[in-house]
């Protein structure tokens, strides 16, 4: 029993010890990276007693002891006032205690004693960073950037945060004369858009078109910055010019259909139209834009309507669908009620489309799709009064008198500043009292919807 005992408390004591050595040699790194960041700044020929204080004071900022590491080290300063390894340990431990101002003036004393020291430096950017002082920060990074190149584009960066727009675009000219990268060129057109910079846009831009080296994105930008000039035609040619480089890309084709319709162009239109549509690469709501201005242009030119058809088979968009399902509604009984069918299938849940179609339910009497559908709408936007007004409509053509004029009730809370629908709300009152027999309040309600009329 004994000898078990004493093997437990040896394999306990191995663990102990393997822990402790491992504490002990992370402790050890710590204390040789930092030792070695002071070997470069030379403590110079120093008592025992200077030494001991100093690397104890290493020793207590890596356990982050910081205040009794600022006493050794200001022990450390009666011995060697003009050390800059002493003063730069002081403000890195001041900068740790969140004291700004004695932490700046240790680390401008360092920077003053051995000036363009890259570790100085960067503590006092991080300073300056947390203290939200751009022009210090920035001449800070200038003097880093001399140092060592690394610091470059972040002081790029940094001109494009602070509106040095100018400032930017020349460091990036020097950085790109060795070959472009691209966060450079992101960077670059950020600071071209918000610096509202188009000719230097434009300048740029056309460089690269005339040695093939645009991307996709270039000609995006440059179309953008034609058009920001006010230079319709280059724009169009820009875009043409992208399609014929990139004959496989749909995106061209998102400014061409906008510019051929623009020209009366329609064929040409309807055909870089198709192209979207039919992309893989373009996103639901480029094709839905498209698709609504071709709506838009059909609406008062029916002779395209055909074209219309075909591009919503492309691309079923509900909110179109939606409103050719209202378009026919008057002409066409057989294809609006197609349409009709169409939406229902595509579950619609936006706003618009909802609205629209508790507008076409209503007009082709299909009272209880009406009413399924103001239901769906009222649970998702259980605060607009369309719906309420719309359900009761369904309601009263139902003979549900009681439960329009509640549907209605509800409806009123939340109508604001609109005398329009809120006199719509009475006369809906007042056919539900007239179902109830009521024409005390069917009168009322009569009147309050022909004063708001007014």
């Amino acid at each position: 029993m004994s000898i078990f005992i004493i093997t437990i408390v040896l394999v306990k004591s191995k663990f102990i010890m393997k822990q402790t050595l491992y504490i002990f040699t992370i402790l050890l790194s710590l204390l040789t990276i930092q030792a070695q960041e002071v070997r470069e700044d030379d403590l110079g020929d120093v008592s025992d007693e200077f030494q001991t204080a100093f690397f104890e004071a290493i020793k207590q900022k890596g356990i982050e002891n910081y205040d009794k590491a600022i006493d050794l080290l200001e022990k450390c300063n009666r011995e060697q006032p003009n050390s800059a390894a002493i003063n730069f340990e002081l403000g890195k431990n001041y900068y740790e205690l969140d004291k700004l101002q004695l932490a700046e003036n240790a680390l401008r004393k360092a920077n003053s004693l051995k000036p363009n020291n890259q570790w100085i430096l960067e503590t006092l950017y991080h300073l300056y960073r947390s203290q939200k002082n751009a022009p210090k920060a920035i001449e800070t990074l200038e003097n880093l950037n001399q140092v060592h190149p690394k610091y470059a584009i972040e002081l790029a960066q940094f001109y494009y945060k602070n509106q040095q727009h100018d400032n930017a675009l020349v460091l990036l000219d020097k950085l790109d004369a060795k070959g472009t990268n691209r966060s450079r060129e992101q960077l670059r057109h950020l600071i071209y858009l918000h610096g509202r910079k188009f000719n230097e846009q434009t300048k740029y831009i056309e460089q690269k078109t005339s040695t093939n080296t645009a991307t996709e994105a270039d000609y995006v930008k440059l179309i953008y910055a034609y058009s920001k000039l006010k230079n319709q035609q280059k724009s169009f040619n820009t875009a043409k010019l992208f399609s014929k480089t990139y004959p496989e890309s749909d995106i061209p084709h998102l400014s061409l259909y906008k510019f051929y319709m623009t020209d009366n162009a329609i064929e040409k239109a309807v055909e870089s139209m198709n192209r979207v549509l039919k992309s893989s690469s373009l996103n639901d709501s480029d094709k839905s834009r498209v698709l609504n201005d071709f709506f838009s242009f059909t609406k008062k030119n029916t002779n395209y309507l055909s074209q219309l058809e075909d591009a919503t088979e492309l691309y079923p968009d509900v909110s179109v669908i939606s409103k050719m399902a209202l378009l026919y509604s008057s002409t066409n009984n057989e294809k609006a009620t197609e349409y009709i069918s169409s939406i229902t299938k595509n579950k619609a849940t936006s706003f618009d489309d909802l609205k629209l179609l508790g507008t076409i339910f209503l007009k082709e009497n299909r009272i209880e799709d009406a009413l399924k559908n103001s239901e769906k709408a009222l649970s998702l936007f259980p605060a607009q009064p369309i719906f309420y007004l719309q359900q009761a409509k369904a309601q009263n053509k139902k003979n549900q008198a009681k439960s329009a004029i509640e549907s209605l009730e509800f409806g009123l809370d939340y109508l604001i500043d609109n005398p329009t629908m809120e006199a719509d709300f009475y006369t809906e009152m007042a056919k539900g009292y007239e179902i109830l027999k009521d024409s005390k309040n069917q009168e009322k309600y009569l009147q309050k919807a022909k004063k708001l009329s007014k």
